[in-house]
Parts: C-alpha cells; sequence; structure tokens
C-alpha cells in the first residue's frame, strides 16, 4: 500500500514540476540566455578594456622616449593627444602636458590643466594631490601665496601623506610674503615630522637658520662706525 502512496506522491510532483514548467520555463531560458550573454559581453568588455589599456601604455611609453629624447614639441603632441582618450594613462598625459606647457612658459594653461585634474572627483586620490601639489608650485613662482594656500593648505595637516609637501610648499610662500612667523613654524613642523623625506628636511633646517638671521636684530653701531659716519 505505500508503494501505491508513493507513485502517486511522485505522480502529483511530477504534474506539479511540468505545470510550474509550462508557466515559468521560458522565463528560466530567457534568463539563462541573458546571464550567458552578459558573462561573454563582460569578457569581451574586459579584453577589449586590456587591449586599450596595453595601447595606451605604448603610446604613453613612446611619448616619453621622445621627451627623453629632447623632442619636447613632438613629445608635448603625443601626451596631449593620448590625453583626450582618457583612462589612467590619459590622467598622467595630461599631467605631462601641463607640465610641458610650464616648461614652455604657458603658466596660466598648465594652471588650468592642473586644477582640472585636481577638480575632477572621479579620479584617484593621489593623482589629484600630484596636480594640487603642482600647481601649488606654479602659484609660488608667481610669488602668489593665496593661490598656494588654496591648493595646498587642507593637505598640510597630520596624517596627509603629502602634508610635507604642502608645509614645504606654505613655508616658503609666507617667506615669499615676509611672513616670518609663520614661514618657521612651516618649517619646524617638518623637522618634527619623523616621516619627512631627508632631503626635504635639509632644506627646512637651511630655511630656519635663514629665517633666524633674517629675524636677528641688527648689530648696535660702534664708535668706530660712529666716526666713520661723521666722516
Amino acid at each position: 500500500m505505500s508503494d501505491i502512496f508513493r507513485e502517486v506522491e511522485e505522480d502529483v510532483r511530477r504534474e506539479q514540476a511540468k505545470e510550474l514548467w509550462d508557466r515559468f520555463g521560458a522565463y528560466v531560458i530567457g534568463v539563462a540566455v541573458l546571464i550567458v550573454v552578459v558573462t561573454a559581453g563582460w569578457r569581451g568588455w574586459e579584453w577589449y578594456s586590456a587591449q586599450q589599456a596595453a595601447q595606451a601604455g605604448a603610446e604613453y611609453y613612446e611619448a616619453m622616449q621622445l621627451a627623453d629624447d629632447g623632442k619636447s614639441e613632438e613629445a608635448q603632441a603625443a601626451f596631449e593627444a593620448i590625453a583626450k582618450e582618457g583612462g589612467g594613462f590619459g590622467t598622467l598625459a595630461r599631467l605631462r602636458a601641463a607640465a610641458g606647457k610650464a616648461a614652455a612658459g604657458d603658466a596660466q594653461g598648465a594652471l588650468a590643466d592642473y586644477d582640472a585634474i585636481a577638480s575632477n572627483s572621479a579620479l584617484p586620490v593621489d593623482l589629484r594631490n600630484v596636480a594640487r601639489v603642482r600647481a601649488a608650485y606654479l602659484q609660488l613662482e608667481a610669488n602668489d601665496r593665496a593661490g598656494v594656500e588654496q591648493r595646498v593648505g587642507q593637505m598640510a595637516v597630520e596624517g596627509n601623506p603629502w602634508r610635507a609637501s604642502a608645509r614645504e610648499l606654505l613655508g616658503l610662500a609666507a617667506y615669499q610674503a615676509g611672513d616670518y612667523e609663520v614661514a618657521t613654524q612651516r618649517f619646524e613642523e617638518l623637522l618634527g615630522d619623523n616621516e619627512t623625506p631627508q632631503e626635504m628636511r635639509a632644506r627646512a633646517q637651511l630655511m630656519i637658520a635663514l629665517l633666524a638671521a633674517d629675524r636677528a636684530p641688527a648689530p648696535a653701531p660702534t664708535e668706530a662706525d660712529a666716526a666713520t659716519d661723521a666722516q
């Protein structure tokens, strides 16, 4: 008797499965096909992206070779062409193109490129910070303290991996502006930070010594000086 019940139960299950398949089988097949298509498309996109990245890398390397060979104009044109393609190498090329503009005397064009990179939230933070630091150097050359502070002021805090570069720039900008107190503070921050690179630490020590000499009171005139002035 139990065998009969089992057979009946299996027949019911088969009938239910058939009904479910009749109702939803087309959808199951459609989903399966969609998964296959999406997977194939994704693999194809990965292959295409890898090919594009390889080509961009080769183009970037060739542009750098042109720059190393002293072919500045050709290198600049190559970097600008790669920059238009976008992507990681495109951003690196845009940084190099901006540096080329600065070297050619187009400081405003370079500054605009650096600022555009720095403000692009879609880019990695480190690349954006590189652009900020390079833009700040241009502002330092233009004796624009406010421009330097605008670009790297927020990077001079503890924990920021770019704080050393930011502090040095802020110290130099303050020194240019005659604000020796703030300049000294910035260079002392560099010396007090164990992670400050050695070369930057040496420059900070030199600047502190220079600032101390500039701030030292003038020596009182001696009798010999007074006699010389009287003559």
